[in-house]
């Protein structure tokens, strides 16, 4: 499982159809198991919605637009259910385990190289300033459960997450005071680029934070 700050976590995976292809294709079969595994694994590791996830479609290298008359498709047993794109390139992509299971394929009727497809995950942000740590980051929590469940046995070696971004928006300082239980209190204050980096440790969940602004975004930040 994106993991910008925040902005950078989002496109956590590239499907990068980008193998040489004529200007022009029959349409061709991307296995729809392929395309759902993230998104599927995210709904059992994130039970709750802390994130929303997504497939956008994206220029190829060195494109400034997608293909004219790009159409994508779902093929699920008979039945074939046309993917809505967006004006900027939101794949309304319904993500189905049964479909997944039954060997679903998903059609594209352009060829390989003339787009890219990204899978972007976004956290929710706490309303107001004042939360709990545990409020505010619990898409530290989310991230770090998918990343065991899709590593498996791999675990020990898979990424994890060492710090949260806060980003306001631009223009002031900001900061993030924690008040912990016995009065103890410590204040992190944004860098040139509106953020505050906060230290992860799931052991504070109960620590009281005090915002200067509500938030613009948030997220894991992986090492």
């Amino acid at each position: 499982m994106t993991p910008s700050m925040p902005r950078r976590f989002r496109s956590l995976a590239l499907l990068a159809l980008s193998l040489a292809g004529p200007a022009a294709a029959e349409w061709r079969e991307i296995p729809y198991a392929d395309m759902a595994k993230m998104p599927l694994g995210l709904k059992t590791a994130d039970p709750q919605g802390v994130y929303t996830a997504w497939y956008v479609a994206k220029p190829a290298e060195g494109k400034t637009a997608l293909p004219p008359g790009l159409q994508l498709q779902v093929k699920a047993g008979d039945q074939l259910f046309p993917v809505a794109i967006a004006p900027d390139g939101r794949l309304d992509l319904p993500f189905r385990k049964d479909w997944a299971d039954q060997g679903a394929v998903v059609r594209v009727n352009q060829p390989k190289g003339s787009f890219r497809i990204s899978f972007n995950m976004q956290p929710r942000v706490p309303a107001g300033t004042r939360m709990s740590y545990g409020q505010l980051t619990e898409s530290a929590t989310v991230m770090e459960r998918g990343i065991k469940q899709m590593a498996g046995m791999l675990s020990l070696f898979a990424p994890k997450v060492k710090a949260f971004t806060l980003e306001f928006a631009a223009g002031a300082t900001h900061s993030a005071t924690l008040t912990w239980p016995d009065g103890k209190k410590k204040t992190w204050k944004s860098d040139g680029d509106g953020q505050v980096h906060l230290p992860w440790e799931p052991g504070w969940s109960k620590v009281m934070v005090e915002l200067s602004a509500p938030l613009k975004d948030l997220g894991p930040k992986l090492k």
